[in-house]
């Protein structure tokens, strides 16, 4: 009889806990009340660029989170630059149900945070924004996330010094000094550049606009005929600066999405006249933020607490966290790139607590007689474009405020 009652009491422990189990898997898993709008600059049908890649990365979190299609509601084609269409825009997923909004286009701050503060029952996350709203109480349900792609801006800005034969290197980019996230790209980029190649400029176009079809790719002709520019990169939306390359017959390197995909010919995997591309994985943040979102609210879409959002609060990821990475390299880049470039990612996987690229430290690269590179660290001094020294570089300075361009840069009017 003992061991008649041992064994029911093994069942219902195991009952209890299969149950326990099935619950934490439901309330973490089942989320058939749970809706996440997104806002996107581009069309989401966009094969290539911008919101090609953060378009992906949702694609990414709907799967690995086991979300349906009819969670995921997009309003895309949306200028950040649209005031009325953006607050429209918004109050329709707020119409619709929707328990998280994520915007994916640093113009959509401003009307995010008005929103978050009318709406503190539902979660809004901010792409390449730089506020922090978080301590003040009627913003904690809004958070502002980011990475320092800079870093890999760095790593491309190798692979552009070591190529060029002109030393002259162009860069078409979407905003000017008014803009961090564009001015501490170019300035890594450059940085980069020197480190390999102390001869070399790096020729800056500013088109004023993150998505602009025709001057994306008549910026990089000019850069191209007009200056002599045998690679071209870019800090905007479209695959325009990298066609426009191939066309001439000089190289590219992309950004967002993997540019010799997007201008190879039919039937060719890879063009090769892309030496790379700096891209983004955004389904590394998109997974674990919606993954936090949902724990604010139970299985039925009803808002719990934000206390999980507040623990989570802004991000900004590094190389270790997975959140981008360079493209693989072209069969056209010198001998020795790959190399390079690996000894400088090893470097970057430890953090930023060793060196980073707005440091006072300086790389450069020894061959040995073994045909091994080394990387050999020595003091600088970082200089802007107009002869004045840049001290004490920090990341609210890389995110919010970098009003210079480093020497080696020269700007160029329209």
């Amino acid at each position: 009889m003992k061991k008649k009652i041992t064994v029911l009491l093994l069942v219902l422990v195991m009952i209890v806990t299969s149950l326990g189990v099935m619950a934490t898997f439901t309330a973490c898993n089942e989320t058939s009340g749970f809706k996440i709008g997104v806002l996107h600059i581009n069309p989401v049908s966009s094969t290539s660029g911008y919101t090609y890649a953060h378009q992906q990365g949702i694609l990414y979190a709907k799967e690995q989170l086991g979300l349906s299609d009819s969670q995921i509601l997009i309003k895309d084609n949306l200028p950040d630059d649209q005031t009325d269409q953006i607050n429209a825009a918004i109050e329709e997923l707020i119409a619709e149900g929707c328990n998280m909004i994520i915007g994916t286009s640093f113009g959509y701050m401003e009307e995010l945070q008005a929103y978050a503060k009318q709406y503190p029952e539902i979660i809004f996350s901010h792409g390449t924004g730089y506020l922090d709203t978080f301590g003040e109480g009627e913003n904690n349900n809004m958070n502002n996330y980011f990475g320092r792609i800079y870093q890999v801006r760095y790593l491309s800005g190798l692979v552009a010094g070591l190529t060029t034969k002109t030393n002259n290197i162009g860069y078409v980019v979407a905003r000017g000094t008014d803009t961090a996230e564009c001015t501490s790209g170019v300035n890594a980029f450059t940085l980069g550049v020197q480190a390999v190649n102390p001869d070399a400029k790096v020729h800056v176009m500013i088109l004023n606009s993150w998505y602009d079809l025709v001057n994306e790719r008549g910026f990089a002709d000019t850069l191209i005929e007009s200056y002599n520019c045998d690679v071209v990169t870019q800090h905007c939306d479209t695959e325009g600066p990298s066609a426009s390359a191939k066309e001439h017959g000089v190289f590219s390197i992309g950004y967002n999405s993997d540019m010799a995909l997007a201008v190879a010919d039919e039937g060719v995997e890879r063009d090769p006249s892309v030496l790379t591309s700096v891209l983004w994985n955004w389904g590394a943040y998109y997974k674990v933020a919606i993954e936090t979102a949902m724990k604010c609210f139970d299985e039925e879409g009803n808002f719990v607490s934000n206390e999980e959002w507040v623990k989570f609060g802004n991000y900004y990821g590094d190389y270790t966290n997975g959140l981008y990475k360079l493209a693989p390299l072209s069969e056209n880049c010198p001998e020795g790139t790959a190399e390079i470039v690996a000894l400088v990612e090893d470097i970057m996987a430890t953090g930023t607590t060793e060196w980073d690229v707005f440091t006072n430290t300086a790389l450069s690269f020894v061959k040995g007689e073994d045909g091994k590179y080394t990387v050999v660290k020595s003091e600088r001094q970082l200089m802007d474009n107009e002869g004045n020294a840049i001290n004490n570089v920090t990341v609210a300075n890389i995110t919010g405020s970098m009003p210079y361009w480093v020497a080696g840069v020269e700007v160029h009017n329209k």
